[in-house]
């Protein structure tokens, strides 16, 4: 049986025109979902259909688009389009990708001030990450007065159940980026103290793992640095 060329383009122009009827804020809304649970999901459909291809490309999708599954640093030559997309993601302000310019922007470029800003509009997007990286930013800022806010901010996320929960996930994530990248910041290499008294409230602990019991604030951010200490290749 010989299949007619016009029946593709009569179930295309179906397709569009009940998609027509829809407002498009629903449609925008659903693209959003499928985009957040998968970004090859969200492909195939743009490639579907001319109207969702449309649709999709509202900063509104991009926010929402999953970057799980896109390395941070490419082990091969991306193409242009590829590079469009991950800037459309920036532009847009999807949370991931504000947080994965941060880690770059300070890690590895020692820009503090595209950090701050990268951190702050991924933090409000309740991105939990880019919290503990303002931690780790704080810590590290060689400024009491702001080491003193870290260790506050820190000592927040540990008190808070859900938070607490993902500490861990956090910093093992920020581990994993800084073994793929070289680390400039110069900053990095003097660890600072958070507690003066840590020899004596932790005589007899181990600093290699976290202590789930640990009550003072500048301890539980002396232990941060120390797992994040020496976890990273230094330029």
């Amino acid at each position: 049986m010989t299949r007619n060329p016009n029946n593709k383009k009569r179930n295309t122009k179906a397709v569009s025109s009940m998609f027509d009827s829809i407002p498009h804020e629903l449609v925008s809304e659903v693209l959003s979902r499928v985009a957040s649970s998968s970004i090859k999901d969200i492909f195939n459909a743009k490639l579907s259909c001319k109207m969702l291809n449309e649709i999709a490309e509202d900063m509104y999708v991009y926010q929402h688009v999953s970057l799980d599954e896109v390395p941070i640093i490419p082990w091969k030559p991306i193409s242009q389009e590829q590079v469009t997309f991950l800037n459309t993601c920036l532009q847009s302000e999807n949370p991931e990708s504000l947080y994965r310019q941060a880690v770059l922007d300070y890690f590895n470029k020692t820009n503090l001030e595209s950090t701050c800003m990268h951190l702050q509009k991924a933090v409000k997007s309740g991105h939990t990450g880019a919290l503990y990286v303002t931690c780790i930013v704080l810590l590290f800022s060689g400024d009491e007065e702001l080491k003193q806010q870290g260790i506050k901010l820190l000592g927040n996320m540990k008190k808070t159940n859900g938070l607490k929960r993902r500490l861990r996930i956090c910093r093992n994530n920020l581990n994993s980026i800084l073994k793929m990248i070289w680390v400039k910041n110069p900053v990095l290499l003097e660890p600072p103290v958070c507690c003066t008294s840590r020899d004596q409230h932790h005589k007899k602990r181990r600093w290699s793992e976290v202590e789930e019991d640990v009550t003072c604030e500048a301890c539980v951010a002396d232990q941060e640095i120390n797992l994040l200490s020496g976890r990273y290749n230094f330029d």
